[in-house]
């Protein structure tokens, strides 16, 4: 097949690939998030990932940078694509604390684009398997969010959409009041049904001819007033680019005319090479894995937005909205000496409020704080326990944590047994 979208979209993901590293040095990002704090969160089975200091972060943003631009200009795409996959990932594995479905999503589709590079050969063609791994990797972000979108708070109380619209009730655009519209809870509600349908909906829209302009008018229509209305960086700029590879295959010569393909090109297709044969098959596992990762949440009870487990990697896209407190209680189990530690004394801003809400990142600090106390104090043998209170979606804050709990009992690593130390969740009838 022509190769051409595919191209096109290489071509616009290295770009904005390297337009995000580039962000990161304007912004100061690579100080303040990964090298200020003095403890970062490791992302469970992945403890082993090092954290590299202040030259390795440049040098690893300085690598994403440089692989974004190659990825773009087409300089060995499978091996530049690598490089900012593992690049990219290795800086996303350092904390947990900055967790983003988006960022995850860049990585899946870098990996595609290693197993099943977005090239066209000497006759601009490319594998038809190559556009339908990469179309699989696009479908698989819109079917899980819209999947997720079906509950009740989300569909029938519009949260957390009440909540996020309510805080600009102040806006004023071209002298409307567009706030005092967001303010309404009616709109909230409609907003939510709204989105839960365009993800539902705009792959199959997309994949149709007689729906595909509408699809898409719809498609820049919804991540435009996203990325307008949340602090969502290059998102929705990248689901833009990546939603053109449901177009035509030959698209971009309708704007960028080259040499088409003559009936003798498309008669004498090429041989599959044995290594590409194989990097396909594990595009596609690859993509079978993304595609139950967001099925493990029911493998624990209890509702998934409270305890959180199997949350992540499953494009649980803007379900939450969740305000937390939590202090430490340590006790020498030797001495009977008690104390109270805030962690706002060591953690960020950011980390601080990211581990309110997370029990898994509540366990791990727990554990971390008992092992620096323990060598602070030599003798000691330290029990925390945490004070945790959560307000998930506009009710009224709940214990999280089961305050009798000694969390340095938890152990790291993924956790293929519900935790029994996380409360059950408050009411959830909206």
């Amino acid at each position: 097949m022509d190769a051409a979208s595919l191209v096109a979209l290489r071509v616009m993901v290295g770009v904005l690939v390297s337009v995000s590293a580039g962000r990161y040095w304007a912004k100061g990002w690579i100080d303040s998030l990964l090298l200020a704090p003095r403890f970062h969160f490791p992302y469970p089975g992945f403890e082993w990932v090092p954290i590299p200091g202040r030259l390795g972060c440049h040098l690893l943003f300085a690598a994403v940078f440089v692989a974004g631009l190659a990825l773009a200009s087409g300089r060995a795409t499978r091996a530049s694509a690598a490089v900012a996959f593992a690049c990219f990932t290795w800086l996303e594995l350092i904390d947990l604390s900055y967790y983003l479905n988006h960022y995850y999503f860049l990585s899946c589709l870098l990996l595609t684009f290693a197993l099943a590079p977005p090239d066209a050969d000497a006759d601009g063609r490319a594998p038809r398997t190559t556009l339908d791994v990469v179309r699989v990797q696009v479908a698989v972000v819109y079917v899980f969010a819209g999947v997720a979108k079906i509950g009740g708070d989300w569909l029938l109380a519009g949260q957390p959409l009440t909540i996020w619209f309510g805080r600009h009730a102040d806006w004023v655009v071209l002298s409307l009041p567009v706030g005092g519209w967001l303010a309404d809870p009616r709109v909230a509600l409609l907003a939510s049904w709204a989105g839960m349908v365009f993800d539902l909906c705009v792959v199959p829209a997309l994949c149709w001819a007689p729906t595909r302009a509408v699809a898409y008018l719809a498609l820049l229509a919804f991540h435009g007033l996203t990325g307008w209305l949340f602090p969502i960086g290059l998102f929705p700029l990248v689901m833009i680019a990546a939603a053109t590879v449901f177009f035509e295959p030959d698209w971009p010569r309708r704007w960028w005319p080259a040499r088409a393909s003559t009936p003798d090109d498309a008669a004498r297709p090429a041989p599959p090479h044995p290594l590409a044969t194989w990097a396909h098959r594990l595009a596609w596992l690859s993509l079978a894995a993304q595609a139950l990762l967001p099925l493990r949440h029911w493998l624990y009870p209890g509702p998934v937005n409270w305890t959180e487990e199997g949350g992540r990697f499953a494009y649980r896209v803007m379900l939450v909205e969740k305000g937390g407190a939590v202090d430490f209680r340590v006790v020498d189990r030797r001495s009977g000496a008690r104390w109270r530690v805030d962690p706002s004394e060591e953690l960020t801003v950011l980390q601080a409020k990211m581990m309110s809400t997370q029990p898994d990142m509540i366990a791990c600090y727990a554990r971390h704080l008992a092992a620096r106390l323990e060598h602070e104090r030599p003798g000691a043998e330290l029990a925390v326990y945490a004070d945790a209170f959560v307000a998930l979606n506009g009710r009224p804050r709940a214990r999280l944590i089961d305050p009798d709990f000694d969390l340095t009992q938890t152990q790291p690593g993924l956790a293929l047994r519900p935790a029994p130390w996380i409360l059950p969740a408050p009411e959830f009838a909206p």
